[in-house]
This record gives structure tokens, C-alpha cells and sequence, in this order.
């Protein structure tokens, strides 16, 4: 008696967790796909960069919790990355006329820097730059932790 009461207890978590592997073997192609597309626009946007820059992980103002690290390729109509960015809400890319180097120094240039879009992944991105900016008027690009107002991680291009 005791072993059918466990089983009865047990079997739902064992049909969850058979159809959750089963979802992510036959989603998987998919979240592939999506990834090889969006990697095919960032070598697109990357051979039309006219600057390159590179994230670092061990900036000043980036810690343990908050950075990123990798390649930023910059042309006239979007902002490429090519690397990892470390989890965290409401992120936030920029375009300043000077690199800066923690959150007090961003601060200070903030309102005079160009809010590019939302930065939405934990690594690669494309993002298209608004209409009215030229990046040859900018020289650095930033990401920015908005609801935390925390600083992420800058590159210099020009």
C-alpha cells in the first residue's frame, strides 16, 4: 500500500519533468535558430563597422556582479556585440562624447549622452541606432544598469 501512495505522490513530478525535457529537446532546433539568425546580422553589422571597440571585464567601475566583456562594432546604422554580458534588469546602451570610467563619471556626462536602446541580452546583440544619431559625434558607448542606476561597462572608439 505504501508504494502506490508514493507513486501517486511521485508520478506528476515524474510526467513534468519528462514533458519539460521532451519541450526543450523539440524547442531546441528552434532557440538554435534564433541565435544563428541574429549571430548572421551581427557579422553583417560587424563587416560594415567603421569602429571597433572592446568591453572589459576588469573596468574600474564594473565589479563582480555587474560588467561585460567582448567586442563592440560600431557603423552608421547599429551597434554590434559580440561577447557576454553579466545578467541584470533594465540595461540600458549609450552613446558619450567622452569614455566614463565608473557610475560618478557617467553620471556627470548623462545628460548629454544619446540613449541608443535597451539592451536585452546576456550576450550578443545587434541594435539599430536611432535615426537622428551619427556615431562620428560620440566617441565612447556605453551600458548602463538604469533601475539600479549602476554602471556596466564602457569602450572607447574613437
Amino acid at each position: 500500500m505504501k508504494n502506490k501512495v508514493r507513486l501517486i505522490y511521485i508520478a506528476p513530478y515524474l510526467f513534468f519533468l519528462g514533458a519539460g525535457f521532451a519541450l526543450g529537446v523539440y524547442m531546441l532546433p528552434d532557440l538554435n535558430a534564433e541565435n544563428s539568425a541574429l549571430m548572421q546580422e551581427i557579422r553583417a553589422a560587424q563587416a560594415q563597422a567603421k569602429y571597433t571597440a572592446r568591453f572589459s571585464r576588469d573596468q574600474p567601475g564594473s565589479s563582480a556582479r555587474y560588467w561585460a566583456e567582448g567586442n563592440v562594432y560600431i557603423s552608421a546604422h547599429d551597434i554590434a556585440f559580440i561577447g557576454k554580458i553579466a545578467p541584470g534588469p533594465d540595461y540600458k546602451l549609450y552613446l558619450t562624447r567622452q569614455q566614463a570610467y565608473d557610475q560618478t563619471g557617467f553620471l556627470k556626462m548623462k545628460s548629454e549622452a544619446v540613449l541608443v536602446g535597451a539592451v536585452n541580452h546576456a550576450g550578443n546583440f545587434i541594435q539599430a541606432l536611432p535615426e537622428h544619431v551619427n556615431p562620428d559625434d560620440y566617441a565612447a558607448v556605453q551600458i548602463w544598469c538604469e533601475r539600479f542606476s549602476t554602471f556596466i561597462a564602457s569602450a572607447r572608439y574613437q
